[in-house]
C-alpha cells in the first residue's frame, strides 16, 4: 500500500513537473536569501521556492543549476534517477528556461542546494551575463554556481567517460573545466597549448569536510567554447628553456603555455612520470607517454610548467629522444647533509649550494630499518642514516629482490632523491621558504641496494620469538609449579587433619587412662567405702534381727542415710565425667556451666569471668582446664570452708595463651602438707601433671588462714611440641593397655 502511495505521489509530482508554462508563483524566495540562511537551518524539513533561468543544463547530469538577479543555486534530483518520465522532463530542460522549483534545502558537498520535490517551467528569457570573476572571489570559492567568463591556456585534458575534463591554466592556476563529448566530438587534443575563453557556471572542487580546495567549470554549450589563440603546430617549436632556468627567475614571466628543455634520464616509470638531470639539476617529467626510457638516453620534453608541489616539474609533457649517453653518476651525500644545505640555505635567503639535490641521483650508506610491500607491484625500504629517516620506493614488475633483504642489514643504496616541502605554521616562515618536510628515495632497480653486510643471526625478531618462547615455557613451569604447590597443599592439609586426629585422639587416650585411675581412686574412697558400710548395717540389721526384741530401725536409718550418700557421690561421679567441653559450647560457656553446677547448694559466692579477647581452644586443651577448674573448686568448696570463690580465665590471643586461676578465701593450709596420693587423694597431683602434660605451668599459692590460689597457663606453642611426644608414646603403647578391675 506504502508503494502504491509513493507511486501515486511521483505521478502526481511529474504531472505538476510536466505542466509547461504553468502559473509561476507569485513571491519566490531571492537566491541569496536562500544561500544566506544559517547553517543550522539548513536541515530542516521545510519546503524553499526559488525561481531563476537554467544555467546548467545536461541530459546526462542528475542537477541543473539556475540563476536569479541575486546569485546562483545548484537543484539536485538523484532520487529522480530512475523514473522515466523525469529522465525525458530532464532532456527538455535548455538553456534560458525560465523555471520554479520547490524542494528541501540541503548543505550539500560545499555550498547550499536544492532537493527537488516539485518544478514548474515557464517561457524562455536571456541568460544571464556572464561575469568576469574577481581572482581572489572566484579562487576562495565566492562565485560558486554563477554564470562567468574565463580565458586561460589549456595545458591538457582527462577522460571522464560522458564528459571531458580539460586542465586550464587561469590566473596562473590550474583548474578544471568540463564539457560533454557532445559538444567535442573530434576531441580536446587541438586545443592543448591553445589560448580559449570558456563561458560557463563554476562549481566547487572540495574535500569530504567541505572545505574549498579550487574551482572548477561546467561548459553547457559549444558556442560557450572559443579559441582565442590557436596552440602551435609543432609542440617542439615551443621556447626552450636550460634545465637549470626551469622555475628561475626571468625578467619577463612565464606563461601558461609550453616551454621545452632537456636533460638525460636517471629513473623512469613508463606511462607515468621520470626524471631528468643535467649537472646537479634534477627535473621530474609527467607523461602520459607509454614510450620505455632507460637511464642515460637524451631527451627533449615539450610540456607545462607546474609549481603546485614548491618545487619545478614539467607535466602533461611531449617527449622526443635525441640520444643517448652514459647514465649521470650518483652524487654521494649524506640525508643529515643534504638537509643541513638546504637549512641554512633557506635561512640565508640565498640558493642552496652546490644543489639542493632535488630530482638529483644520489647514494649514500644506511641501515636497512623494515621493509613494507606497500602493493604486488610497490615496495619500501625504510632507511635509516645518522638523524634522518629515509623512505625508499620501488615500484615494478618483480619486487621480490627487495622483500627478500634483512632489516638491521647495512646497504649502499642509490636513488633519485624527493624533497618533500612543506610551509611553516607561522605566516611569516610560510611566506619566506617552505621547509623540508620528508626526504624520500626513488630506487630504479634491484641494483641499486647493495648489502654491505647482513645482520646478525640473532634479529629482533628472531630474539622476540626465542623471548616469547622462554615466557611460554617460564609461564607453563610456573603453571606446573603452581599445580604442585597446590596438590601438595592439599595433600599437607590431609596429613595435618590426620595427624591431628591421632594427635588428638592419643591424648584423649592417656587423658581417658588417667581419669579412668582417678576414677577408680574415687569411687574405692567413696562409693566403695560407703557401699561396704551399708553391707554392715544391713548385716547388723540381719544379725540384731534373729535376737528377740531387738529394733533394727536405727541400723535401717543408717544404711539409708549411707545409701543416699552413694546416690550423691555416684551423681558426682558420673557428672564429672561429662565435664568436657560441651558441643556447640565455647570454653568460657563450658566453664560457667560447671562453676554455676557446682555452686548448687552451697552458700558461698562464687564468681566466674574472663579478660582478654577470647579465642578458639582446642577441646583436649579446654577438656583439661576445665578438669583443673572443677578439681580447684570441689577442693575449695569441701576442705577450705571457703566463702568466696573466684574463677578468672584471662586470654592473650597474640601469643595463643589461656591462663586459669582459682583464689578462693578459705583456710588455706601449709605447702607440704596437704594430703596425697599415700593417702589416696590425687586431686592437686592430677592438676599438676594435666597442665604440665600440655607443656603448661601450674602454680599453688597458698597459707594457713591466706586461702589459696591456684594458677595454670598454657601455650599453643607449647602444648602442641608435648602433644608430639604424647602422640609417639601413644603410637608406642600395647593395643588394649585397660583391663577391668
Amino acid at each position: 500500500m506504502d508503494g502504491l502511495c509513493g507511486i501515486a505521489r511521483w505521478l502526481i509530482g511529474i504531472g505538476a513537473l510536466l505542466a509547461a508554462g504553468a502559473a509561476v508563483a507569485a513571491d519566490p524566495t531571492p537566491i541569496a536569501e536562500i544561500l544566506s540562511l544559517p547553517a543550522e537551518e539548513r536541515h530542516r524539513t521545510a519546503l524553499v521556492t526559488a525561481r531563476g533561468v537554467v544555467t546548467l543544463a545536461d541530459p546526462d547530469l542528475f542537477f541543473f543549476a539556475i540563476q536569479d538577479a541575486s546569485a546562483g543555486i545548484y537543484v539536485k534530483a538523484m532520487h529522480l534517477a530512475k523514473d522515466a518520465e523525469w529522465v525525458s522532463l530532464r532532456r527538455s530542460l535548455h538553456l534560458g528556461q525560465e523555471v520554479e522549483v520547490k524542494g528541501v534545502l540541503d548543505r550539500g558537498g560545499f555550498a547550499p542546494v536544492i532537493v527537488l520535490e516539485e518544478m514548474r517551467t515557464g517561457g524562455d528569457k536571456p541568460l544571464p551575463e556572464p561575469q568576469r570573476p574577481d581572482p581572489s572571489r572566484l579562487l576562495h570559492g565566492a562565485d560558486n554556481c554563477r554564470r562567468v567568463e574565463l580565458a586561460g591556456v589549456v595545458q591538457g585534458f582527462r577522460d571522464e567517460g560522458l564528459h571531458w575534463g580539460l586542465v586550464v591554466e587561469v590566473a596562473a592556476r590550474r583548474m578544471l573545466a568540463r564539457i560533454s563529448k557532445r559538444h567535442l566530438p573530434d576531441g580536446p587534443d587541438r586545443l592543448v597549448d591553445a589560448t580559449v575563453r570558456m563561458t560557463g557556471v563554476v562549481a566547487a572542487i572540495r574535500n569530504t569536510r567541505g572545505d574549498f580546495l579550487a574551482p572548477s567549470l561546467w561548459i553547457a554549450r559549444p558556442d560557450d567554447l572559443e579559441i582565442l589563440e590557436a596552440a602551435p603546430a609543432e609542440p617542439f617549436e615551443t621556447p626552450q628553456v636550460p634545465l637549470d632556468a626551469i622555475g628561475r627567475y626571468r625578467l619577463e614571466p612565464v606563461t601558461g603555455h609550453r616551454l621545452q628543455t632537456e636533460g638525460t634520464v636517471t629513473c623512469a616509470l613508463p606511462g607515468r612520470f621520470f626524471y631528468l638531470q643535467q649537472g646537479l639539476n634534477g627535473l621530474r617529467v609527467q607523461t602520459s607517454s607509454d614510450s620505455s626510457f632507460a637511464p642515460g638516453d637524451r631527451l627533449r620534453v615539450a610540456g607545462f610548467l607546474d609549481m603546485s608541489q614548491q618545487s619545478a616539474s614539467i607535466v602533461e609533457a611531449l617527449v622526443k629522444k635525441i640520444g643517448h649517453e652514459d647514465p649521470p653518476q650518483p652524487h654521494p651525500i649524506e640525508p643529515d647533509e643534504l638537509v643541513r644545505l638546504n637549512t641554512e640555505a633557506r635561512q640565508a635567503g640565498v640558493i642552496a649550494e652546490p644543489s639542493n639535490f632535488d630530482g638529483c641521483l644520489v647514494s649514500f650508506p644506511a641501515k636497512l630499518v623494515e621493509v613494507n610491500q606497500l602493493t604486488p607491484g610497490k615496495v619500501q625500504l625504510i632507511l635509516s642514516r645518522g638523524a634522518s629517516t629515509v623512505p625508499a620506493v620501488f615500484e615494478g614488475l618483480d619486487v621480490s629482490p627487495f622483500t627478500q633483504l634483512l632489516p638491521g642489514s647495512a646497504i649502499d643504496v642509490t636513488g633519485v632523491m624527493q624533497i618533500h616541502l612543506q610551509g611553516a605554521e607561522e605566516m611569516a616562515s610560510f611566506a619566506a621558504d617552505p621547509v623540508i618536510q620528508q626526504l624520500a628515495l626513488q630506487l630504479r632497480s634491484a641494483t641499486d641496494v647493495r648489502v654491505l653486510t647482513t645482520p646478525s643471526w640473532w634479529t629482533p625478531q628472531r630474539l622476540a620469538a626465542l623471548l616469547a618462547g622462554v615466557l611460554a615455557l617460564l609461564a607453563g613451569m610456573l603453571a606446573w609449579v603452581w599445580l604442585l604447590r597446590r596438590e601438595i597443599s592439599a595433600q599437607s592439609t590431609l596429613l595435618v587433619s590426620e595427624m591431628r586426629t591421632r594427635r588428638d585422639a592419643a591424648v584423649e587416650f592417656q587423658a581417658t587412662l588417667r581419669e579412668r585411675n582417678r576414677m577408680a581412686a574415687n569411687l574405692h574412697d567413696t562409693l566403695l567405702q560407703t557401699l561396704t558400710g551399708i553391707r554392715f548395717q544391713l548385716g547388723a540389721c540381719r544379725t540384731h534381727g534373729r535376737l528377740a526384741g531387738e529394733d533394727t530401725a536405727e541400723h535401717l536409718a543408717v544404711a539409708r542415710k549411707m545409701v543416699d550418700l552413694a546416690a550423691q557421690e555416684l551423681r558426682e561421679s558420673v557428672w564429672g565425667l561429662r565435664t568436657a567441653p560441651m558441643e556447640g559450647q565455647s570454653f568460657m560457656e563450658s566453664l560457667s556451666a560447671i562453676v554455676k553446677h557446682l555452686g548448687r547448694g552451697h552458700a558461698e559466692r562464687i564468681e566466674c569471668r574472663s579478660t582478654g579477647t577470647p579465642f578458639v581452644v582446642r577441646n583436649f586443651v579446654a577438656g583439661n582446664l576445665l578438669l583443673c577448674a572443677q578439681e580447684a573448686v570441689n577442693n575449695a568448696l569441701q576442705h577450705a570452708g571457703a566463702k568466696s570463690i573466684e574463677v578468672t580465665v584471662d586470654f592473650d590471643a597474640a601469643f595463643g595463651i589461656v591462663k586459669l586461676c582459682v583464689r578462693d578465701d578459705g583456710t588455706g593450709f601449709a605447702p607440704g602438707d596437704e594430703v596425697g596420693p599415700e593417702q589416696g587423694h590425687f586431686g592437686l597431683t592430677g592438676m599438676r601433671e594435666r597442665i604440665e602434660r600440655l607443656g603448661g605451668t601450674f602454680t599453688l599459692d597458698t597459707a594457713p588462714g591466706r586461702g589459696t590460689s591456684i594458677r595454670a597457663q598454657v601455650c599453643k606453642r607449647d602444648y602442641d611440641s608435648q602433644i608430639d611426644g604424647i602422640e609417639a608414646a601413644a603410637a608406642a603403647a600395647p593395643a588394649n593397655p585397660i583391663t577391668p578391675t
